[in-house]
């Protein structure tokens, strides 16, 4: 990928009208990305996960307790209480669940955390939501503005402008950008991650340095999934030694393998040490999870679901519906993996603060589940899974970008004899190319969110291909970018606000994801605000609800009768009216993925009715039971 001179800024032009049109353009991007995103919620409720995230978020900040929701680690949580204040939450320290906590992940946290939201007089879940919400928005801008300044610094102004548009026109960003949930903060650090090593690769300096191996640090102590930022600095410093080029490293220049493999070796050392020292920090350089030292997680409950799932995937087939037997004969069957021994021999030696190894026992666990794709549910998931998201879910304007983009790229390619390159490309390609390899090879497919890190690498894509073009043939690019662009905010903005549950046109719309993906693809859970705006709106009808999310319908004023296979269930103890019934099914509750086999024969059959009406993509309405 050859990248003209001309187009690569130079900073003693900074003040030139195209880069001052090309800041602001950006700027304007921006604002409207945190604008649409943090709109677009307002009136929703919390997603599944929001509510564990928060209240686990406060009792670590104002209780130094790490207890709550220890399946995500700390560091990005103390960001999102950030602001709170002691009184904010008005917790029960002396329930069962409290105690319960430390025995079991994570069925008890989730129950507190209903409790202590939505349950608990005084206490404004929405407010916090909100604010808290506001303040991962602004995670989400500093994600889009770190994409235009590396595609800026690789190919000039247009391209930031491409990407950055790409980028903050994106629905599912749009959607998951204000989440309390750690899938695009971990996307944050993996892209700082690379650009990092990118500057390092050019040159390295102790600025450089510490930014790459703190890095490293941020996203072990952000998301478990963060453990890949190890093999993927390996990678990315191993082709930097590989690339026969001299590498200035500080005051000196490496000239052979040999020697930039001692540097590499050296910064990778470096980012390991710095790496657990921040994770003990993120802990308050403590082992036990709790103030009282004498207290600690029992591990049991999540090294029996390491073992089931252990089992299960040594079953040819895998049964989806494994009876109590055949898991009660696997598991005394079982003998621990070498993960499992690894964080035993961890726990008791002290090396690890036990919350971070409790949550990534609990994580390891917890990869596989019962999915949804296309139509069919699976236990072990497919390969094509990602793949088939992302052609389901990316906007059509930024596939037909891509697949453009990708064709005159491998068109130059083939001419190009440019060397000068080779490090610019290879630390853009690393994190996107393993991250996806290792995906695909996943069992735990439920949701595009999963993957989201691979999209800010194809936005600089975008945008990098777009510039050389624009250099060639000024009018015709401009013309195409348009276009696309054009054609991107307007299937965008069709979906707003509903960005949750968005397809592309070619998918069929929301309407159409329901037959394709389920879970976070399209229902989390967050309208039930919607629902009781409904319900206000026809009082001659009785709501029959099967939904799916964490927060108590009652807390927005809905009054239901609660159907068979609600997820957290919180039954209105009312006497049925005699009024009509109206049945208010969630779509993952219609795809049947968390389902018994009953109650998934069951909710078949309301997919073969015409909805009386369909609540933001996520809630569908029916006027009767099917026969």
């Amino acid at each position: 990928m050859h990248i003209p001179d001309s187009q690569i800024p130079n900073s003693k032009c900074g003040g030139n009208r195209r880069n001052f049109f090309a800041l602001m353009i950006c700027l304007i991007f921006l604002a409207a990305f945190a604008a649409i995103s943090w709109s677009a919620l307002l009136n929703k409720c919390a997603a599944f996960d929001e509510p564990l995230h928060f209240v686990g978020a406060w009792v670590q900040t104002h209780d130094d307790d790490f207890r709550c929701n220890p399946e995500d680690p700390p560091l990005w949580k103390y960001y999102v209480a950030a602001g709170t204040r002691a009184d904010d939450m008005k917790l029960d320290r002396h329930s069962d669940l409290w105690n319960q906590m430390l025995g079991s992940v994570p069925a008890p946290s989730l129950n507190y955390a209903v409790k202590a939201m939505y349950q608990t007089p005084g206490v404004d879940a929405d407010r916090l939501l909100r604010a808290a919400r506001l303040r991962m928005v602004v995670l989400g801008a500093v994600l889009g503005a770190a994409i235009a300044w590396w595609a800026w610094r690789l190919a000039g102004p247009v391209a930031a402008v491409v990407a950055i548009a790409a980028f903050c026109l994106d629905p599912n960003f749009l959607a998951h950008a204000p989440l309390i949930k750690n899938d695009v903060p971990i996307t944050l650090v993996f892209f700082l991650l690379m650009a990092s090593l990118w500057l390092l690769g050019e040159r390295a300096t102790v600025l450089r340095c510490a930014a790459a191996t703190l890095l490293v640090g941020v996203a072990l102590t952000t998301k478990f999934s963060g453990i890949l930022a190890l093999p993927m600095l390996g990678i990315a410093l191993l082709c930097r030694v590989m690339i026969d080029t001299p590498w200035s490293f500080f005051r000196w220049t490496l000239f052979t393998r040999l020697r930039r493999l001692v540097a590499a070796a050296g910064v990778f050392a470096g980012s390991i040490v710095i790496a657990y020292l921040m994770i003990w920090a993120s802990y308050g350089f403590r082992f036990a999870p709790t103030r009282d030292l004498n207290a600690g997680f029992d591990f049991s409950s999540s090294i029996l679901d390491c073992a089931e799932s252990e089992m299960l995937l040594r079953q040819n087939p895998v049964p989806l519906y494994p009876s109590d037997d055949d898991l009660r004969k696997w598991v005394d069957e079982w003998k621990p993996s070498l993960v499992v021994r690894a964080i035993q021999t961890a726990n008791k030696a002290h090396l690890l603060p036990q919350a971070w190894l409790a949550g990534f026992l609990y994580t390891y666990g917890t990869l596989i589940r019962r999915t949804f794709l296309c139509g069919n549910i699976g236990i072990v998931g497919w390969r094509y899974y990602f793949p088939a998201a992302m052609a389901f879910k990316t906007p059509l304007a930024t596939l037909a970008g891509l697949a453009v983009a990708s064709l005159i790229w491998f068109s130059h390619a083939r001419r190009s004899n440019s060397r000068r390159n080779a490090w610019a490309i290879c630390a853009a390609l690393v994190c996107p190319v393993f991250y996806m390899a290792t995906a695909l090879h996943s069992h735990l497919d439920i949701g595009l969110r999963h993957i989201l890190p691979v999209y800010p690498f194809l936005f600089v894509f975008l945008g990098v291909v777009a510039a050389q073009s624009f250099v060639r043939y000024p009018r015709i690019t401009l013309c195409a970018v348009s276009l696309l662009l054009l054609g991107l905010a307007g299937e965008t903005w069709a979906a707003y606000p509903n960005y949750m549950p968005f397809f592309n046109v070619a998918a069929g719309g929301s309407r159409g994801g329901l037959a394709l993906l389920g879970d976070s693809n399209i229902d989390w859970g967050q309208d039930l605000p919607a629902l009781a705006q409904w319900q206000r709106a026809h009082p001659d009808r009785q709501i029959y609800l099967c939904r799916f999310g964490l927060p108590d319908p009652r807390y927005y004023g809905l009054h239901y009768i609660e159907m068979s296979g609600s997820q957290m269930s919180q039954p209105d103890q009312i006497v049925p009216s005699g009024l009509p019934p109206v049945y208010a099914i969630s779509a993952v509750a219609l795809q049947g993925p968390y389902m018994t086999m009953d109650q998934l024969k069951f909710y078949h059959r309301f997919l073969k009715e015409q909805p009386l009406e369909v609540i933001n993509g996520t809630i569908y309405l029916y006027d009767t039971t099917p026969p």
